[in-house]
């Protein structure tokens, strides 16, 4: 594993460091909602402890991760100090496989799509057996990757290492490439898919005056966070993809150290997001003490908006009939 000048290291470290501090400001926005009452700092009565135990385990790889690249770029400047060329300096071996464990801010924050998506279609199992098939593909690179990276310590030109035409130096690019490729292929059919049941539970729906332009932004709202969000984590994981065809190594540290701190961002900003627009429409939606109906043209459907989501996609929850 090749190690980047002192120059390209303090950039990197930087840049990360600037993302991670972005990341901390949202992951304590995203607990406040997660933990106390809309109105107030009390505590909610019911905690989605799903949500909040994925929110932060999230946060600990990040932040590992994190820590590993500033350990890193310190190591190299004591080394450089001492005297030695900055090109002499190696990392030592588990910094890489343990870095490699960070990647499971991807396969987390998938699962928390693929739940949704399971909830909004009513809990059939055959909705999620595509992107279950790619998130298994995701662990099973994960896997690869780790021990790919353990071989590699005692053996430099073990299998891949001597063969393969990606980016091997930073790590191994055989294994990510498809890692990432399925990571965005789950994301856009997921997206896709909730978009489509969010439009249709809007078509069916029918109200009068306010309550009518009430729950319509409401569902313009979800399919504008599907959007973004679907357009933010695959925008990173697409730009993380396509450096590894490349043999820039201060590109892959780059876009690898920053891709899962924006996943983790978006995670958390899209959770901020509908926790807030709920507590709003809460207000708008309750007049006078009294629920405004929703109805539909043929089952009713209650429209649920929680402070459950995921960084590449999944709104607040729509259970439609």
């Amino acid at each position: 594993m090749r190690s980047l000048t002192l120059s390209q290291n303090v950039a990197v470290t930087f840049a990360v460091g600037l993302f991670y501090g972005l990341y901390l400001i949202t992951f304590c926005f995203a607990n406040r909602w997660l933990f106390f009452a809309d109105e107030g700092w009390r505590l909610r009565k019911r905690i989605h402890w799903f949500m909040a135990i994925m929110t932060n385990l999230i946060t600990v790889f990040i932040s590992l991760d994190t820590a590993l690249m500033v350990r890193g770029a310190t190591a190299q400047s004591t080394f450089v100090d001492q005297g030695h060329r900055p090109e002499d300096y190696s990392a030592v071996p588990w910094d890489a496989i343990v870095r490699a464990t960070t990647n499971t801010v991807a396969p987390l924050a998938d699962i928390v799509l693929m739940y949704r998506l399971w909830i909004v279609y009513g809990k059939r199992l055959w909705i999620i057996w595509f992107p279950a098939f790619l998130w298994v593909g995701g662990i099973v690179c994960t896997i690869l990757q780790t021990f790919l990276q353990v071989v590699h310590v005692h053996n430099q030109g073990f299998g891949p290492y001597h063969w393969a035409s990606v980016n091997m130096a930073v790590g191994p690019g055989i294994v990510l490439l498809p890692f990432w490729a399925s990571t965005v292929a789950l994301n856009a059919y997921s997206t896709g898919l909730l978009i489509r049941r969010i439009k249709q539970a809007s078509g069916r729906s029918y109200m009068t005056g306010e309550s009518l332009n009430v729950v319509s932004t409401q569902f313009q709202f979800l399919i504008r966070i599907l959007l973004e969000s679907g357009v933010l984590y695959p925008a990173i994981s697409i730009a993380h993809l396509s450096v590894w065809f490349g043999q820039n190594d201060f590109a892959v540290y780059l876009v690898g150290g920053i891709n899962v701190i924006i996943i983790g961002s978006a995670f958390n900003l899209i959770l901020i997001r509908t926790a807030r627009n709920r507590a709003e429409a809460e207000g708008k939606i309750y007049n006078g003490g009294k629920l405004t109906t929703i109805q539909s043209s043929r089952k009713p459907m209650p429209v649920s908006v929680e402070p459950q989501s995921s960084s590449i996609g999944a709104g607040p929850t729509v259970y439609a009939s």
